[in-house]
């Protein structure tokens, strides 16, 4: 998720279609451009300390191969629990549920490349290319596998990906408000030409530079999910859709998928935040601490 300002209300909810809420707020997703917020400790702080306690936020450039992604660990223990912005979304989305999460094992935030304060790269970019980006900054910063990963809105869908690629190195899946990998075919297929046109094109304009059509057609190739503890968070509350869309019937379809994402795996779980728009980690973290700490204790 990213926050957009200024945008027309038929932008908004099509920011809203691909994960994205426009919104304003100290603790909101910051967009591309916005200046992120100072780490509370910088990487040489960090190594001067020996003992640093769970609310510690060690914090630093992490080289994946010419470039560095800004990476972000607390806590200790095992397993890791990797968490995954939105579009555009940096470590900012997990400052209410991080803290929480570091109290019982280690849990590491980062910014993709061309968000926060990440290197910039070329773009378009694909979900693979940031599979790729963060399996080499796990493997730079010693971050021992496996993973407890969660993903929320797009970064569902590289979290969905990651797992489905590398599925040895996960060791349970929270899903908060995750794009599914049909969710682009089977929304477009209740459009009009004009309406995809539309839509298409604003999708090419996304503030990361993410190839968003790549990205699902990767997700729709890349195979089954690991047979993991898996549990999906879903707003209770639609953020609404664009003029000319049919609300109800994409409320419906969007509720379908959000179902189908817990049945990836045998044993599946769904939690539904109740007093929450698509901004989960936001409007209701506890439900998000909640999912993975109910995640934690079958992996235990």
């Amino acid at each position: 998720m990213t926050i957009i300002h200024s945008r027309t209300a038929a932008v908004v909810a099509l920011l809203v279609m691909l994960g994205v809420v426009a919104c304003g707020g100290p603790s909101d997703e910051p967009s591309a451009g916005d200046a992120p917020s100072s780490p509370s400790s910088s990487p040489s702080s960090s190594t001067t300390d020996p003992e640093p306690d769970v609310t510690a936020s060690p914090a630093g450039l992490v080289d994946v191969g010419g470039r560095s992604v800004f990476l972000e660990c607390r806590g200790s223990g095992t397993p890791t629990v990797v968490l995954e912005a939105g579009l555009a979304g940096d470590t900012r989305t997990w400052e209410q549920v991080a803290p929480t999460i570091a109290e019982k094992t280690r849990v590491c935030a980062y910014d993709r490349a061309n968000v926060g304060q990440s290197d910039p790269a070329p773009s378009p970019r694909s979900a693979q290319e940031m599979v790729e980006d963060l399996e080499a900054m796990l493997t730079a910063a010693g971050e021992e596998s496996p993973y407890v990963m969660v993903g929320f809105s797009f970064g569902g869908l590289v979290t969905q990906l990651y797992a489905a690629t590398h599925p040895d190195d996960v060791a349970g899946l929270v899903l908060v408000e995750a794009l599914h990998p049909d969710e682009n075919d089977v929304f477009w297929s209740h459009l009009t030409p004009a309406q995809v046109a539309e839509d298409r094109a604003f999708m090419e304009e996304n503030p990361e530079g993410v190839d968003l059509l790549a990205s699902f057609a990767q997700a729709q190739g890349a195979g089954p999910m690991p047979r993991v503890p898996l549990v999906v968070v879903t707003a209770a509350r639609s953020d609404g859709w664009p003029p000319g869309w049919d609300a109800k019937l994409f409320d419906r379809v969007r509720a379908q998928q959000q179902r189908q994402l817990a049945a990836l795996v045998p044993g599946g779980e769904q939690i539904v935040a109740d007093n929450s728009g698509h901004a989960v980690p936001q409007d209701q973290p506890e439900t998000v601490i909640t999912a993975i700490e109910t995640v934690l204790t079958k992996v235990g």
